[in-house]
C-alpha cells in the first residue's frame, strides 16, 4: 500500500506542473491574439475564440 502522505506530495507537484503550463498557455493566446491583427480569410480558421484542451 502507498504513503498518503507520499500519494499527496506527488498530487501537489502534479498540480503545480499543470498551473505553470495553464499560465504558459494563457500567455501564448494573448501573443497569439495580439499577433493576428492582420484581417482572418475565410480559409484561415478564427483560433482566438475556441481552444480545446483534452
Amino acid at each position: 500500500m502507498k504513503n498518503p502522505i507520499e500519494v499527496l506530495r506527488i498530487k501537489e507537484q502534479e498540480l503545480l506542473k499543470v498551473k505553470r503550463e495553464v499560465e504558459a498557455l494563457r500567455i501564448t493566446a494573448r501573443l497569439l491574439g495580439a499577433e493576428q491583427s492582420v484581417p482572418d480569410s475565410e480559409d484561415t480558421p478564427n483560433l482566438r475564440h475556441r481552444v480545446e484542451m483534452p
